[in-house]
């Protein structure tokens, strides 16, 4: 036997024993479905079944069988798109890499707020007694509202700052060729940070505010108010998720400010964050 032959041989011997793995593997024990050699397992069943809201008297394990289909046509038609190269696409990696690290920031935050303890009764009365229009003098402020999709430069908004009226805003968006929809829409005084709250309720009556939202801007101008009371049974449980609500959010802060300083970061010219001062030099 030469050595190609042999060679030739090893490398078709690998590519069997490769197969026959793939082939081998049986729907049994944790795993509840074999796809094309790609198996489903009990967790990630479970996983599926966890984000379902299933009635009281749902059939738990037909709903079980019912998702596990769901789950292996979503991986059936995975497998096609990654025989066409889809896997590949820079679209693809792009957002993959965007899922992924929303899923380790949201699992950093549950971790997070696995290590808060529960506050003091002391505690939640203080809560209560410093966030009044969260709890005793809650309110819904009436909104006249326009809406309209975040310029592709957001800098075009600063044309608004000057415009002090509904209608000067909507001539404003108009002569700009911004579409917008106009309409009514409230504000909870509980869910609003009180500084912004207050930044909010102390503008001249009429004046409108700009909010934006992601890829939505809302301008809004407050035209009434209705007290919005708060059940007895609610005020404490609402007031203790408060408090773990802002912990954890001086948790994720403080580690984040603590990556920054420790993080090597280097920004081509022109990309700087807003805040940031280019080094000296440079």
């Amino acid at each position: 036997m030469n050595m190609s032959f042999r060679t030739a041989t090893y490398v078709g011997l690998v590519a069997t024993l490769l197969a026959t793995t793939g082939c081998g593997k049986k729907a049994t024990g944790q795993v509840v479905a074999v796809v094309n050699g790609d198996e489903v397992t009990l967790d990630e069943l479970n996983a599926e079944l966890s984000s379902v809201n299933l009635p009281a008297n749902a059939d738990k394990k037909l709903a079980m069988r019912q998702l596990l289909q769901q789950v292996v046509d979503r991986r059936l038609l995975a497998q096609a798109a990654k025989e066409q190269g889809l896997d590949r696409d820079p679209a693809y990696v792009t957002q993959q890499r965007r899922m992924n690290e929303d899923l380790l920031v949201r699992m950093f935050a549950k971790k997070s707020a696995d290590t808060i303890p529960v506050p003091t009764a002391t505690e939640i009365d203080k809560y209560i007694a410093s966030h009044p229009m969260a709890f005793g003098s809650r309110t819904r402020y009436k909104l006249d509202q326009i809406r309209f999709e975040m310029p592709t430069d957001p800098s075009r908004l600063k044309a608004l700052e000057g415009d002090h009226t509904m209608d000067a805003i909507m001539a404003r968006l108009t002569s700009m060729g911004i579409k917008y929809e106009r309409g009514s829409s409230a504000l909870d005084s509980g869910a609003v940070a009180p500084a912004a709250l207050k930044q909010v309720t102390s503008l001249p009556p009429g004046e409108p505010f700009i909010t934006p939202a992601g890829r939505a801007v809302a301008v809004s101008v407050i035209t009434g108010t209705e007290p919005l009371p708060v059940p007895e049974a609610q005020v404490r449980p609402l007031a203790v998720q408060a408090i773990r609500n802002e912990t954890l959010g001086k948790i994720g802060e403080k580690r984040l400010k603590e990556a920054r300083a420790s993080g090597k970061i280097e920004y081509q010219s022109g990309y700087e964050a807003p805040e940031a001062k280019p080094a000296a030099g440079k």
